[in-house]
């Protein structure tokens, strides 16, 4: 687990050098929540080729927007100078910065309140936002215009709805309300950054609300293929749901998965197979698990249960799956040379189709799953031909 301590080394030497130098963003949010701290952020009035010579390890990662990366026992610590942010024509950088030594402008350029915080070594904050109030009362509120923070950057709407599902606070009215106006501008994001912060917003502890959120700011709206399964969460579901529940019930209503998400290969597969295998119908049994799997079987079950056409019946699936007489071709009692030596044919697509058979029939309970048994079937199958 990261520490904020570990960054007090870069705040010290930078200070001792006549710079000014604090803690900034989220790991000050977290340290005060007493929260997991993921990333050390650092802001100074040091320029990044001074922070380059005052830090052995310290590399160039972003000198147009003023960064540098401190590498210190294992621990990345990113150090950004004070900054002004120019015009964003993308909706997401802005097209140039101009460096400042007033830590009171660059907090101001920042997302919202709770991450607009500054700490020194000692851990003393300074509020130059109203960030402790917010924190205190559990507010996500935008810094300065809300308009004005997501025309520059479209993504902190989302972001909105992730701190919301991390830290379980509300996103206040007016904020909200800049939300649902400029909504539309996600479309105008790389659907990469998109589903990265919809994949942290839906494993957040208050999943269930974030999710909620995106109804009431009217940003499901623009999110393909889930728009219909995230009203739906919004009308009837109050609990959390896992993320693969989430993208199956989605896209079950939805009737496709959508193209735009740039899944893995696997998931976009289990994803295809669980709306396969509900469209097939609604009962599972030994052979959907035979053909699907207990993942696939279990996830169409759930998706059933949260819209209310079914009982969960995981517990049972989960029998059903221990006590199947197969779960593949491989577990069949004989092997497709067993068979040829039965005949004089060569081995084609009728040996598969024999052994399809042979595995139909075990899972009917009409065979068992023993080699003699197996064997004569297939010698009277043979000599019927």
């Amino acid at each position: 687990m990261k520490s904020i301590d570990n960054g007090k080394f870069v705040v010290r030497k930078l200070k001792h050098n006549g710079f000014k130098a604090f803690f900034v963003g989220g790991c000050v949010r977290d340290y005060l929540l007493k929260e997991e701290v993921n990333d050390i952020d650092i802001t100074t009035d040091a320029t990044p080729n001074e922070v380059m010579r005052l830090f052995n390890k310290a590399v160039p990662t972003g000198l147009k927007y003023g960064t540098v990366t401190v590498v210190h026992e294992h621990n990345k610590i990113e150090v950004t100078t004070f900054r002004l942010d120019g015009n964003y024509s993308d909706f997401r950088r802005p097209d140039e910065v101009e460096l400042t030594n007033l830590e009171t402008i660059d907090v101001k350029r920042r997302d919202f309140t709770v991450n607009g915080l500054l700490m020194d070594e000692n851990y003393k904050v300074y509020d130059y936002v109203g960030g402790m109030e917010d924190l205190n009362n559990k507010v996500i509120r935008a810094i300065g215009n809300p308009n004005e923070r997501f025309n520059e950057d479209a993504l902190r709407m989302l972001r909105a709805i992730y701190f919301e599902s991390k830290l379980g606070f509300e996103i206040e009215k007016e904020t909200l309300e800049a939300i649902k106006e400029n909504a539309s501008k996600i479309k105008l994001l790389p659907n990469e950054r998109v589903m990265t912060e919809m994949q942290k917003a839906l494993t957040g502890k208050h999943q269930n609300e974030a999710i909620k959120s995106l109804y009431r700011s009217d940003l499901y709206k623009y999110l393909p293929g889930l728009e219909k399964g995230i009203e739906f969460i919004y009308k009837n579901i109050n609990q959390n749901i896992s993320v693969e529940v989430f993208y199956s019930l989605c896209f079950y209503l939805n009737g496709k998965v959508d193209t735009k998400w740039k899944f893995s290969n696997i998931d976009k597969n289990k994803y295809q197979k669980v709306l396969e295998l509900l469209e097939k119908g609604k009962e599972f049994n030994y052979f959907t698990l035979y053909d699907y799997g207990i993942e696939i079987n279990v996830l169409a079950n759930l998706v059933l249960y949260y819209l209310g056409e079914t009982d969960n019946k995981i517990k049972d699936i989960r029998y059903k799956f221990e006590t199947m007489p197969l779960r593949s071709l491989t577990d069949l009692k004989v092997r497709g040379n067993d068979i040829l030596k039965l005949t004089d044919k060569k081995r084609g697509a009728w040996l598969n189709k024999i052994l399809n058979e042979l595995a139909f029939k075990v899972l009917n309970g009409e065979l068992k799953n023993d080699k003699k048994s197996l064997l004569k079937y297939c010698e009277a199958y043979l000599n019927e031909e």
